[in-house]
């Protein structure tokens, strides 16, 4: 694919075909996630505001291509965060959320990352302050910054650019050749060696996109409900580029809440909803009155049990597109047979009748009997350059341009379908974040050994993590030195606990203690000790 269209076109283009049209909201549950107030744009303040980010970047006065790494939850602080980081002529490489200190500095010092934009915090997860830790460890980091409370010493902080009335000064990175060929994404795969780095360019971005937005056919009109984090391309490339490329309005749902999000689909007159496999039950006790605008579902499939389930997923009046995403390889349409999921062998043209358009995925079986996968969408170079010539993990494809994902499949011949079975060999995949099973082991072992874990399937994480411990005094231990090593108590690594309610606690108010009478606490005590004391005198 060979286009000349960037990320930041698409935005420029909206803004000026549809300024005063709403562009981007917060869902209802944003305060008590990420704090503050939930924002709303229209496509003109969205430009200012990404302009205004961008510009502050540049005065930093980081290089062309510079590599910042963000981390945020879903949210319209992540998007303008992505979009100015884009226009400023760099190179975004989301962190996942679910990263502890040692995953981060590792994977910041593999791309040479010159700076650090982050959310104050995520729910129980003070990015801010892991960020400032993690970038004492990487010489490469110049600034730590961040959006929203709190703001911490030697942490630059950046909310004034949300409150950009006037006119901003237009930003222009000027390119050589194709702009859209240049890389503007940077995210985390695993492999059995440990994570790498997956870059890709506008042009390989769009791609992916266009999958989508040729699946939902969205329109000005249309209101997508948002739930996929950012820290993956399959959330950018199934939410992000259909929006803008359509120009509608983006709800940006935080890690999900179903009752939020099921009011949401009729309060904001939901078009195009957007969600994981595991959690596109909570539809299935709509009705149609309550979700009256709904007229395209997206799901995402991570596994392949999952697709299976997808394809039973049928809202009345509501057509639905099920992708599956191997990874951070690509993502490619599914097909159903009775026994199994699977994806369709071959070229996925996505022809609109308009003539032949371009192959953006193709899938094979490799001749280990493994999915592998190519075309506009995949990645085809190692980042950063000449990460090849090193000690893996790293990118890297065949001679014909195809990437093994490392999944076993095999052919169904009847159905022409390639049937996806559990793996890769060696990587273990949490709520689709996917991590060397190497790597747990060894964050265990650190730890100090008491117990060892236990990979087990769970229907909605895909896997999870578990084990058993005689002695109730080592697990106080153990989880004290897991904080050090990245893996909480709290089962969000690096997370510490907030003061403030979560979205998915009971938050009604505390049952009233009787206030405390420090004169007939003493008396208490002292009646305790002279009971005592009768009871030794008589014995």
């Amino acid at each position: 694919m060979t286009g000349r269209a960037t990320l930041d076109g698409l935005l420029r283009r909206a803004a000026e075909i549809r300024p005063d049209a709403t562009a981007l909201r917060d869902a209802p549950n944003r305060p008590q996630l990420i704090g503050g107030g939930a924002r709303s744009f229209d496509w003109a303040r969205l430009d200012r505001t990404v302009d205004a980010l961008a510009g502050r970047l540049k005065a930093l006065g980081f290089p062309t291509d510079s590599v910042i790494a963000t981390q945020f939850p879903l949210g319209s602080d992540g998007v303008v965060a992505f979009l100015a980081i884009v226009r400023a002529g760099m190179i975004a490489a989301p962190l996942p959320l679910g990263w502890g200190r040692r995953e981060t500095v590792a994977h910041l010092q593999r791309l040479g990352a010159r700076a650090i934009l982050t959310a104050g915090r995520a729910g129980p997860v003070d990015c801010a302050d892991m960020m400032r830790f993690a970038a004492a460890e990487t010489f490469s980091v110049r600034f730590v910054m961040s959006i929203g409370t709190p703001v911490l010493d030697g942490v630059v902080p950046l909310d004034d650019v949300f409150e950009t009335t006037g006119a901003v000064e237009r930003i222009e990175t000027p390119r050589t050749a194709n702009a859209a060929d240049h890389v503007a994404l940077v995210t985390v795969d695993a492999t059995a060696e440990g994570h790498l780095a997956v870059p890709r360019s506008h042009n390989e971005v769009i791609a992916g996109g266009l999958a989508a937005f040729m699946a939902g056919v969205p329109d000005e009109t249309s209101v997508f409900a948002a739930t996929l984090a950012l820290d993956a391309y399959a959330g950018i490339a199934l939410q992000l580029v259909p929006w803008l490329m359509c120009g509608g309005m983006l709800v940006a749902h935080p890690p999900f809440a179903p009752r939020v999000y099921a009011d949401d689909l009729g309060a904001s007159r939901i078009s195009h909803a957007v969600l994981p496999v595991a959690a596109a039950a909570c539809l299935s006790g709509i009705t149609p009155q309550g979700r009256p605008a709904l007229r395209h579902l997206t799901l995402l499939a991570r596994r392949g049990a999952d697709i299976l389930l997808a394809h039973d997923i049928r809202p009345e009046a509501v057509a639905v597109d099920v992708f599956f995403g191997p990874g951070e390889a690509g993502l490619t349409r599914t097909s159903a047979t009775p026994q199994a999921g699977g994806v369709p062998i071959g070229p996925d043209t996505f022809a609109t009748g308009a003539g032949q358009a371009p192959v953006l995925v193709e899938t094979r079986a490799s001749p280990a009997g493994t999915l592998a996968l190519r075309g506009a969408m995949v990645p085809a170079f190692a980042f950063p350059p000449g990460a090849e010539r090193g000690l893996p993990p790293f990118w890297s494809t065949d001679a014909e341009g195809f990437f093994d994902t490392g999944l076993p499949v095999t052919t169904d011949k009847a159905s022409r379908a390639l049937l996806i079975a559990d793996g890769p060999e060696g990587v273990v995949a949490v709520g689709g974040r996917r991590f060397a099973e190497a790597d747990i082991r060894a964050a265990y072992a650190e730890a100090g050994g008491e117990i060892a874990p236990v990979l087990r399937a769970d229907p909605v994480l895909g896997q999870r993590v578990s084990g058993i411990v005689g002695d109730g005094r080592a697990i106080v231990g153990l989880a004290g030195r897991l904080a050090e090593t990245g893996l909480t108590a709290l089962g969000i690594p690096g997370g510490q606990r907030q003061a403030g309610p979560l979205p998915f606690e009971d938050t009604r108010p505390p049952e009233q203690q009787p206030a405390r009478d420090p004169l007939t606490e003493t008396q208490a005590a002292l009646e305790q000790l002279l009971t005592m004391a009768r009871a030794a005198i008589a014995r």
